[in-house]
């Protein structure tokens, strides 16, 4: 494996933090605004399903991963993307109130790459992270579903 820092992605929303951490941590993970069919179950070891379509021009595309540890309204750590025999991607998120009363959130992603080859898996993760949040910014904020 390669030895690279994780990611680190940061975005301030103008909603409190558990308006926030109800959209991100719930049942049906990311719909509408993001996934087409995602379940989590909201527990430590807790199974997640992530399906797309919408994103991916009509193609079904899913994956698995399961909760690492959650701590209500402050840190959600899962395992996703499935590799081999186990999962390539560690993502931790923070939510975070600020003294304005909106809340940042972090997402700190552990992308596991073996060579330069597949550098382009991480790109494909940090292209990602940066569409999911700014989908979710104008989903809490605006009321916006900007994908159809």
């Amino acid at each position: 494996m390669l030895k690279l820092p994780p990611m680190k992605f940061v975005e301030y929303i103008n909603a409190p933090k558990n308006k926030v951490w109800k959209v991100f941590v719930n049942e049906n993970g990311w719909d509408p605004w993001f996934t087409d069919g995602m379940k989590m179950e909201v527990k430590d070891g807790g199974k997640i399903f992530f399906r797309w379509k919408r994103l991916t021009n009509g193609e079904v595309v899913t994956d698995n991963g399961y909760t690492v540890e959650i701590i209500f309204e402050k840190l959600w750590e899962f395992w996703w993307y499935e590799y081999e025999d186990g999962f390539r991607s560690k993502v931790t998120m923070k939510f975070q109130e600020s003294v304005d009363g909106g809340t940042y959130i972090t997402i700190i992603d552990h992308t596991l790459v073996k060579n330069t080859d597949e550098l382009e898996i991480r790109y494909g993760c940090a292209f990602g992270w940066g569409q999911m949040l700014t989908l979710a910014k104008a989903y809490i904020e605006k009321g916006l579903i900007l994908i159809g």
